[in-house]
């Protein structure tokens, strides 16, 4: 438990004030007084407002002033659900009968988390971050009993919990210790390594990108050993990851399909204990459930135990290209940006295919977490990006710019949606029907897939790659331009670093 933590009394008190003291400059007046007037008196209904604005428009074009009018709303709409319903935390009572009821049912935390989170998944909370950060922590401290490490042994037991209100209620024993992490057997047949290097310093990196003709892809090994993320506070532990995102309560991004060029892929917003216990623990979801006591909420119907109903498996969910940690800023607290994002890459003019990007003022961080499975197409990205894997075993594919042409790029689509950097290859399809380009060993081939698969795509079979398997604790250069596709081969936990 963070001892600097507010309680809830604390927060509540902050909350008003800052709600309640509203700058000159603040874009939130912007909405006109009738929108303001609707906040604190009726902040669901100023929700809706807010929201609709939201989505009038494309979200680049929103203005400052509706995403603050949803965050403000969503502040007082909490404040109002701590103070109505348990009225006795900002009073700073606590009574032992009353907090053994309020442990068994507590859907207002829920309400409480879902409603922040909202906040920042939709707005970013500008103007609020601090607070909702500080919300999270109140709420947290509220939810741990004393005297816990967040770093969690999954099987530790623990004693009755009478100081606070609200507590973890664990049947950890169930939860795994860690993800399953081995590689399949066979693994990937590797024909065409990346390149491999061990501790690079930052001059020789530098010396390395500072050259354009030497933006070549290379696996680092030692880079990110001093990660609390890989050992002293491992994301491989399921229990941890819980314990970080308030016994699962926090919601996240979650793709769901096989990639998001496939017909029925698309988003959902879940919590991370739904996501966790219908992607990540297939057989865990009593332990998960009764971590995060929200027995009742967002999982998807499961069989029963009479055997009635053959269980169809869940299409594969992707936490993808998500700044979790700008959401969630203890786990951001669990690693470090590498050295090498500080690097000056040279200009690379002539990569035609890639759009020109502006320069960063910092490193773009996200997650990508799921199963084993989970797969990002080939595709280019306009920044170079140090991709560090954390947890689990990815294999890589990539393909240099000079192989654009015969990777047939995209084009515009449906909706004037840009997606030229994305090629119309299926590369599982590829590999299934052209042997000599499968990092798998391939039995009964057709000749008439091969036949439409080489007419559709002529040049394919022609172009050059390299690949590899990243491995926990390595880090994988991949410069601007370059195409990738990357398949995870166990659950596994990444995190890119864009730079330019």
């Amino acid at each position: 438990m963070n001892n600097d933590a507010p309680t809830l009394l604390e927060i509540i008190q902050l909350t008003r004030q800052e709600l309640t003291h509203t700058q000159k400059t603040d874009p939130i007046r912007e909405c006109g007084r009738a929108a303001l007037a609707l906040v604190p008196s009726d902040s669901d209904l100023a929700l809706k407002l807010a929201y609709q604005k939201l989505h009038d428009v494309p979200y680049k074009d929103v203005k400052t002033c509706w995403r603050r009018l949803y965050a403000d709303a969503s502040l007082w709409k909490v404040v109002k659900v701590v103070d109505d319903q348990h009225g006795q935390f900002a009073k700073g009572r606590y009574d032992e009968e009353r907090s053994n009821a309020a442990a068994e049912k507590n859907a207002w935390v829920d309400d409480v988390v879902r409603t922040l989170d909202m906040t920042l998944i939709l707005t970013g909370a500008p103007e609020r971050e601090e607070l909702v950060e500080l919300w999270f922590a109140a709420l947290k401290a509220v939810l741990t009993p004393p005297g816990r490490n967040s770093n969690i042994d999954a099987d530790a037991s623990e004693p009755p919990n009478k100081r606070r209100m609200l507590s973890f209620s664990r049947q950890t024993s169930c939860i795994p210790r860690s993800f399953p992490t081995v590689l399949p057997n066979p693994s990937p047949t590797i024909r065409h390594a990346i390149p491999r290097t061990r501790e690079l310093s930052l001059e020789a990196f530098q010396k390395r990108v500072g050259d354009k003709a030497m933006h070549t892809p290379v696996i680092m090994e030692g880079a990110i050993q001093h990660w609390p993320a890989l050992d002293e506070r491992p994301w491989n532990n399921p229990a941890y990851l819980l314990e970080q995102t308030l016994g699962g309560r926090r919601l996240i991004p979650v793709e769901v399909g096989k990639s998001y060029t496939d017909e029925g892929w698309g988003q959902r917003i879940t919590t991370f204990r739904a996501f966790m216990e219908t992607y990540m623990l297939e057989g865990a979801k009593d332990a998960v459930s009764a971590t995060s006591h929200m027995d009742n909420v967002g999982s998807p119907d499961r069989d029963g135990a009479d055997g009635s109903q053959t269980p169809t498996p869940p299409p594969t969910g992707y936490l993808a290209q998500h700044d979790l940690f700008a959401q969630i800023p203890s786990l951001r607290a669990d690693i470090s940006i590498p050295d090498y994002c500080y690097s000056s890459p040279a200009p690379s003019p002539h990569l035609t295919h890639i759009k020109p990007v502006p320069k960063l003022e910092e490193p773009l961080l996200n997650a990508w977490f799921g199963p084993k499975g989970t797969v990002s197409p080939l595709h280019t990205d306009p920044y170079h990006n140090i991709l560090a894997q954390v947890v689990g075993y990815k294999y890589v594919r990539l393909y240099g710019p000079e192989e654009t042409e015969r990777l047939y790029p995209r084009g515009m689509e449906g909706g004037g949606v840009d997606m030229s950097n994305t090629s119309r290859v299926d590369l599982d399809e590829g590999m299934e029907v052209l042997g000599e380009v499968s990092c798998w060993e391939v039995e009964g081939l057709s000749s008439e897939r091969r036949r439409e698969f080489e007419e559709e795509f002529p040049g394919f079979k022609d172009a050059r790659y390299i690949e590899g398997i990243l491995a926990p604790g390595e880090c994988l250069y991949l410069p601007v331009g370059w195409w990738h596709y990357i398949r995870s081969l166990t659950p596994s936990f990444s995190v890119s670093f864009w730079f330019n």
